[in-house]
């Protein structure tokens, strides 16, 4: 079971509505798209987002008609240039939704959205869960791998990111109209189309969560970040979020701790979420297991972390055996129940036979017959 010492998350499924009537002072959203998160009503929300050449409807034909989101009065390049134009500690919240996969460098993002929050500020993260969407037939994108492209400094999605990408939805179904999917060819990937999907931000990289949760703890166990998990929700929670992705929110430390710290910290809590929620699958818990020693070979805290997540599990291997022993108690005794009102039905059949047979209940029978008569004539 979870150490008792550890500081325990406090979980509901929080979805959208709950956790954005939460999100006040200053909110900076980065990639609004059409459908900007909720914030509370009092919230002072700056959007921010980058400039297509062509515009909108030229890169994204399939999008023509669609709703246009807000307009965003800070222009910025995630890849490139990061938030260098925004000061440190300048927001309370900063909210990525379905952006973080889009990025070349979605470490470097990561730092910048810890950079312009304020000591204590939160960052909402929401990110499609790769077995929901169309990338359901990609490999997640690993730590090392992410961890290589923010060491060499990637300010661009390389080629290979879109060949793959290309590959896997040009393999499927059409989910685009004809004009659109012939750009996924493989086959016909030159310059001009790489650029074009460059433009188009493709899903450059693809999680479950318990694979996001590895490349967090992979952060914070190499110090490259401080986060402390607050919140998060799953598809599969009760609520009205889209089904195909997952949240988590993340708070920027007040207090300096040791990355290790952070790392396992974050991991127990992340545990803990499921744990609370009878709701959520324990089995979660071995996903998140298995993506650690996976992604994080070699990572001093992986053992830590492993063990951590064996106790979780333990304990959920205990408390599903107590809940399979509670419903097999309630269950014998419903049948005992069952039994006795039955004994109880066929005494009073017995009983209801003997009187029926009786020669007083046949009396009492002519008499009321004789009587009906009487009444009828007077």
């Amino acid at each position: 079971m979870i150490d008792d010492s550890q500081e325990r998350i406090i979980v509901g499924r929080h979805l959208r509505e709950e956790i954005g009537a939460t999100l006040r002072g200053d909110v900076l959203e980065v990639g609004p798209g059409h459908a900007p998160f909720p914030t509370a009503p009092d919230a002072r929300v700056t959007y921010a987002d980058r400039s297509v050449h062509g515009g909108r409807d030229a890169t994204w034909p399939e999008l023509v008609g669609e709703p246009w989101g807000p307009e965003a009065q800070i222009h910025v390049d995630l890849d490139v240039e990061g938030l260098g134009v925004i000061a440190d500690g300048s927001f309370d919240v900063v909210i990525a939704s379905h952006l973080i996969e889009h990025l070349a460098n979605p470490i470097r993002a990561l730092r910048e959205f810890q950079r312009v929050l304020r000591p204590g500020g939160r960052l909402v993260l929401v990110v499609p869960d790769r077995t929901r969407t169309f990338d359901s037939v990609r490999l997640p994108t690993a730590f090392s791998h992410l961890f290589d492209e923010y060491e060499r400094q990637v300010t661009e999605v390389d080629e290979e990111h879109i060949r793959e990408f290309c590959g896997a939805i040009f393999n499927q179904p059409p989910i685009h109209p004809d004009e659109v999917r012939a750009w996924h060819d493989p086959t016909q990937l030159d310059e001009e189309r790489f650029e074009l999907h460059r433009r188009r931000t493709i899903h450059v990289h693809c999680w479950t969560p318990e694979e996001f949760a590895a490349l967090v703890a992979g952060c914070l166990g190499r110090g490259l970040m401080s986060w402390a998990l607050t919140d998060l929700y799953f598809f599969d929670d009760d609520g009205d979020q889209p089904d195909i992705e997952f949240g988590l929110v993340l708070e920027r430390p007040r207090a300096r701790a040791e990355p290790g710290e952070q790392s396992v910290a974050f991991v127990s809590r992340w545990a803990a979420a499921v744990l609370e929620d009878r709701h959520r699958d324990p089995l979660r818990l071995a996903a998140l297991h298995a993506a650690v020693l996976t992604d994080l070979a070699g990572c001093d805290q992986v053992r830590p972390m492993a063990s951590v997540l064996t106790r979780a599990l333990a304990t959920a291997v205990v408390t599903a055996r107590a809940t399979e022993d509670a419903f097999q108690d309630r269950l014998t005794a419903a049948r005992a129940e069952v039994q006795r009102v039955s004994e109880r039905l066929g005494i009073s059949e017995q009983r209801l036979t003997g009187i029926l047979g009786s020669r007083s209940y046949r009396a009492s029978r002519v008499l009321s017959g004789a009587v009906r008569v009487l009444r009828r004539r007077s």
